[in-house]
C-alpha cells in the first residue's frame, strides 16, 4: 500500500507516469579516479560544499538551514569551510592559520586579529564576521557579533582605501539579513549592487545576486525575485570566466524553476551546469546528474532518469562522497518500484535504509516504507514493526516535519498490515495534524497519503461508506502525491471492492471503465517504455556494426600495405622493433626501480607513524598516571588538616579508588601491548596495595584465583574498582571485633564469551533485610553502577558471609555479538 506514496522521498520527489517519450542521448558521464576533495584547488572544493549543501536542503525539503547543512557537508567530504568563508578575501596564506573554522573555535581567531595590523587586520576582521555569518542561526544568535567584526571591516576599508574588500564585509553583512527575510537584507544589496556596478566590481555584485537568490527564503511573494538573481549573478559569472560559480547558482536556479513548475526551464538550466561541469573536468557531478533524474522523472521520461540515477551512483561511489548515499539508492529503489520490479526494489531500498542507519539519518522512515511494504506483501508484517521499531532506536525521532510525517506513515502502515486498527489510528492522527501544520507554508502536499490511509483504515474497520468517502475525495481532489498513476490503480481497485461489498452495482460499473481506461493508459505507456529500450537496443547493435565494419575494413588495409612494403621494410621493421623492445625494457625497469624506491620509503613512514603513535599513548598513560598520583598526594596532604573521622575515611577510600586507576595506566605505560592489561599482575597489586593500606596484619587473608588473560582497559578499569570496593568493604565491615577471615578473588571464563568475577568472604555478611538495590551506601551503589558500565548481570547472595558474582561478556565478543545483530 506505501509504495504508492515512498515516491516523495527526495526533493518532494514523485514519479509522473504520462507516455512522453526521452529526450535525444545527454553527454555520458566520465570515469573519474578517486583522489582526496581537500587536494583540489580551491575553487573545487568551494563548488563541492555548496553543491552537496545545496543537495540536503532540497533533500530535507527546505526544513534544515542553509548553514547547518554547510557544516554537516563540510564535516562528511573533509572539505574546510574556509573555502565558502574567505572567498573574495584572496589571501592563500590565510587559510594555514585558519584550523580554528572547522574547530569551531573562534577565540584563535580573535587572538590573531589582535596581533594583526594593517591589511591583515582588515582581513581577520572580514573572516571572523563570515564566521558568525555562516554559523547555523546566525541571525538569531551571532547578529551582534556579525555587525560588530564586519562593520569595523567597512569602516577600516575606507581608511585603508581596500574598497573591494569593504563590499566584501557589506555582502557577508547582507547575507545574514537576506536569510532572514529582513527587509534590511534587501538594502544592503540594493545599495551594494550599486556600488560595485559604479567601480566595475563584478565578481561581488554576482556573489551578492548568488546569496540574495540562494538565501532569501523561497516564499510565493520571494520566488520570483530569487530566480531573477540566480539568473544575473549567472551571467556574470559566465562573462567572468568563473564556470564554478555558475554551476552552483544555475544549479539552484533549476531547482527553483521545477519548484515553480517550469519544468523544461528547469531541466535546461541543470543540464548546462552539468554541462560546464564536465567541461571544466569537475568530478563530482553527482549532484548535477541527481538533479537531472529529478528533473527528466518529473517531465514523465523514461531511459534518462535510469540513465541519471546510475551516473549519481557511480560517480558517487568512485569519488567516495557518501554524504548522499542513502538518497542516491532511494531513487534507485524508487525507479524500479515504478518498473514493477518489487524484489530489486526491496533489495535496493534495504541498502538505502542500511546506508541511512549507519549514519544515523532520520530520513530513513520514507525508504522505510517500501521495505515495510514488501515485508508485508510477504506477510512478514510482525517481522516489519520489529524492524521499524528497532530502527527507531537507533536513529531516533526526526527533528522536522517532513521526516515526523514519514515516521508515523510507517509505524500506521505497520498497523495496518498487523490489523491493529486503534494503533494505526493513532499515527494516522498525526500524519494528519503535520499535514495541517506544513500545508500552511507549502500547501497539502500530501494530503492524498493522508486520505488513503484513513480510507485503509476504514476498510479494515469494515466501515465502508467512511472508507469510499476518502478514495472519492482522492480521486476528485487528489494532492501531487496521488496524482500518479499506481495511486489511481489502487484507488480504483479498493473502490471497485466496496462497491462490490455494498451491492452498488452502478457505481461499481463506473468505476470499472475509470479502471480499464487507466489499465489501458498503462499498457500504452509500457508499449512506449518497451519501444524507447528497443530503440536504444538497436542504437547500441548499429554502433557496435559500425565498429567492426570499421575495424575489418582498417585490418584489410593493413594488410594490404604490409604485404606490398614487407620486403622493402623488413629490415628496418626489425632494427625499429629491437630499438622500441629494449626502450620499452629499460623503461620498464626504471619504473619498478623508482616504484620500489616509493614503497620502500611509504613503508618506512608508515613504520615511523605507527611508532609515534604507540610512543604518544604511551606517554599519555604515563602522564595519566602521574596526574591520578598528583591527585592522591593532594587528597593525602588535605587529610592531614581534616578532624572529621568520616570525611578522612571518604579521602581514603577515594584515594584507593583513584590508585587502582593510576594502576592501570601504570601498566599500559610500562607494557609493549598498550591496549590490554594483564590481570592476574594487576589484580594481585592492587589487593597488595589494598591491604598494606588497611592495618590488619595477617588477621585478613586474601586468596586470588585469576585466570591469565588479557583486558581491555575498558573492561579493566571498572574492573579494578569493583575490586577495590569489595576488598574495602570486606575489610571494613566483614570481620568486626578483630576476627579473622579469608577474602577470596576469582575471575575466569564463563564459556568462550564470557566472565565471571566472583568475591566472597566468611564474614558477618550484609545486614538482614538490607536492599542492595536501594541506595543505601556509595559503595554498594558504586558495584552496580560499574557492574551495568560492563553490561554485566551482578547478584549478592548473603550466605556464610557476602558473595558477590558479576557476569559479563568479554569485550570482544561483545563487538562481535553486536557487527552481527547491525548487519
Amino acid at each position: 500500500m506505501s509504495r504508492v506514496f515512498v515516491a516523495i522521498i527526495l526533493f518532494c520527489l514523485l514519479i509522473p507516469v504520462d507516455g512522453r517519450s526521452q529526450s535525444s542521448a545527454q553527454p555520458a558521464a566520465p570515469v573519474y579516479v578517486y583522489h582526496p576533495p581537500g587536494e583540489d584547488k580551491a575553487s573545487w572544493q568551494r563548488l563541492h560544499l555548496w553543491m552537496s549543501e545545496t543537495f540536503l536542503v532540497v533533500a530535507k525539503e527546505g526544513q534544515a538551514d542553509h548553514d547547518s547543512c554547510m557544516y554537516v557537508a563540510s564535516r562528511s567530504i573533509g572539505i574546510s569551510r574556509f573555502h565558502i568563508l574567505a572567498e573574495g578575501i584572496d589571501d592563500p596564506g590565510l587559510f594555514e592559520q585558519s584550523t580554528w573554522i572547522d574547530q569551531r573555535d573562534p577565540g584563535k581567531g580573535i587572538r590573531s586579529l589582535s596581533a594583526a595590523t594593517g591589511r591583515a587586520h582588515l582581513q581577520w576582521l572580514i573572516l571572523l564576521g563570515a564566521y558568525y555569518a555562516f554559523e547555523p542561526g546566525n541571525y538569531r544568535r551571532y547578529r551582534d557579533s556579525v555587525e560588530y567584526f564586519l562593520s569595523r571591516a567597512i569602516n577600516e576599508s575606507k581608511s585603508l582605501k581596500e574598497e573591494k574588500l569593504g563590499r566584501q564585509a557589506q555582502c557577508l553583512l547582507g547575507k545574514v539579513y537576506i536569510q532572514a527575510n529582513d527587509e534590511k537584507g534587501d538594502a544592503i544589496s540594493d545599495a551594494l549592487i550599486r556600488q560595485c556596478r559604479q567601480a566595475g566590481d563584478k565578481e561581488t555584485e554576482a556573489r551578492i545576486l548568488a546569496y540574495r537568490g540562494i538565501y532569501k527564503p523561497p516564499l510565493p511573494s520571494t520566488l520570483e525575485q530569487k530566480m531573477t538573481d540566480l539568473k544575473a549573478a549567472a551571467s556574470l559569472y559566465l562573462t567572468l570566466g568563473n564556470k564554478e560559480g555558475a554551476i552552483n547558482v544555475l544549479t539552484d536556479l533549476g531547482y527553483l524553476q521545477m519548484i515553480t513548475g517550469q519544468l523544461q526551464s528547469g531541466y535546461e538550466r541543470l543540464l548546462e551546469a552539468y554541462g560546464l561541469a564536465q567541461a571544466i573536468g569537475f568530478p563530482y557531478t553527482h549532484y548535477s546528474t541527481q538533479a537531472l533524474a529529478t528533473a527528466t522523472i518529473y517531465q514523465g521520461k523514461f531511459g534518462e532518469p535510469w540513465r541519471y540515477v546510475y551516473q549519481t551512483i557511480k560517480t558517487a561511489e568512485i569519488t567516495r562522497d557518501s554524504l548522499a548515499w542513502g538518497y542516491f539508492y532511494t531513487s534507485l529503489a524508487l525507479l524500479l518500484g515504478s518498473e514493477g520490479r518489487d524484489k530489486e526494489s526491496a533489495a535496493m531500498a534495504q541498502k538505502s535504509v542500511d546506508r541511512f542507519v549507519a549514519d544515523r539519518n532520520t530520513s530513513v522512515y520514507n525508504i522505510l516504507n517500501d521495505v515495510v511494504d514488501y515485508m508485508g506483501q510477504e506477510g512478514r508484517a510482525k517481522e516489519a514493526l520489529a524492524l521499524t521499531q528497532d530502527i527507531a532506536n537507533k536513529v531516533g525521532f526526526p527533528a522536522n516535519f517532513s521526516e515526523q510525517f514519514f515516521y508515523h506513515f510507517v509505524f500506521s502502515n505497520c498497523y495496518l498490515n498487523l490489523k491493529m486498527p486503534d494503533e494505526a489510528e493513532m499515527h494516522i492522527n498525526k500524519l494528519d495534524s503535520l499535514e495541517a501544520k506544513a500545508a500552511v507554508f507549502r500547501g497539502p502536499l500530501r494530503r492524498s497519503a493522508i486520505n488513503v490511509q484513513f480510507a485503509s483504515l476504514f476498510l479494515l474497520r469494515k466501515q465502508y461508506q467512511k472508507a469510499r468517502a476518502y478514495f472519492e475525495e482522492q480521486i476528485i481532489a487528489p494532492t501531487i502525491d496521488g496524482a500518479t498513476l499506481p495511486s489511481q490503480l489502487h484507488t480504483y481497485r479498493s473502490l471497485i471492492f466496496i462497491d462490490s461489498v455494498l451491492a452498488d452495482h452502478t457505481a461499481a460499473v463506473a468505476h470499472y471503465k475509470k479502471y480499464t481506461q487507466l489499465l489501458d493508459s498503462s499498457f500504452k505507456i509500457a508499449k512506449i517504455r518497451q519501444a524507447e529500450e528497443l530503440q536504444v537496443v538497436y542504437q547500441m547493435n548499429e554502433k557496435e556494426s559500425q565498429i567492426r565494419s570499421l575495424t575489418q575494413e582498417a585490418k584489410l588495409e593493413k594488410a594490404n600495405s604490409e604485404k606490398a612494403a614487407l620486403v622493402r621494410n623488413l629490415t628496418i621493421i626489425g632494427i625499429l622493433a629491437a630499438i622500441i623492445i629494449a626502450g620499452l625494457l629499460y623503461r620498464q625497469n626504471r619504473l619498478k626501480q623508482r616504484n620500489n624506491q616509493v614503497i620502500t620509503g611509504k613503508n618506512e613512514q608508515l613504520q615511523q607513524l605507527l611508532s609515534d603513535k604507540e610512543w604518544l599513548l604511551k606517554e599519555v598513560h604515563h602522564r595519566v598516571k602521574n596526574n591520578l598520583q598528583i591527585v592522591m598526594s593532594l587528597l593525602d596532604s588535605q587529610s592531614e588538616y581534616i578532624n572529621n573521622d568520616a570525611a578522612l575515611a571518604a579521602i581514603e577510600d577515594n584515594m584507593r579508588r583513584i590508585h587502582a586507576m593510576a594502576l592501570i595506566h601504570q601498566k599500559l605505560y610500562q607494557s609493549e601491548d598498550i591496549s590490554t592489561i594483564s590481570m592476574p599482575q594487576y589484580i594481585n597489586e592492587l589487593v597488595s596495595y589494598v591491604h598494606d593500606s588497611f592495618d590488619t596484619g595477617s588477621r585478613i587473608k586474601f586468596e586470588q584465583v585469576v585466570e591469565p588473560m588479557d583486558l581491555d582497559v575498558s573492561q579493566a578499569v571498572p574492573l579494578g574498582l569493583i575490586i577495590n570496593e569489595s576488598v574495602v568493604n570486606a575489610i571494613k565491615y566483614a570481620f568486626p571485633d578483630g576476627r579473622k577471615g579469608v577474602v577470596s578473588i576469582q575471575l575466569y571464563h564463563d564459556g568462550p564469551d564470557h566472565l565471571v568475577l566472583k568475591i566472597t568472604d566468611n564474614g558477618a555478611g550484609l545486614p538482614p533485610g538490607l536492599n542492595t538495590k536501594a541506595h543505601t551506601s556509595l559503595g554498594l551503589d558504586l558495584i552496580q553502577g560499574l557492574a551495568r558500565q560492563l553490561n554485566g548481570r551482578l547478584s549478592f547472595e548473603n550466605s556464610n558471609g557476602l558473595h558477590i558474582t558479576i557476569r559479563f561478556m568479554v569485550l570482544s565478543s561483545l563487538f562481535s555479538h553486536r557487527s552481527l545483530v547491525n548487519s
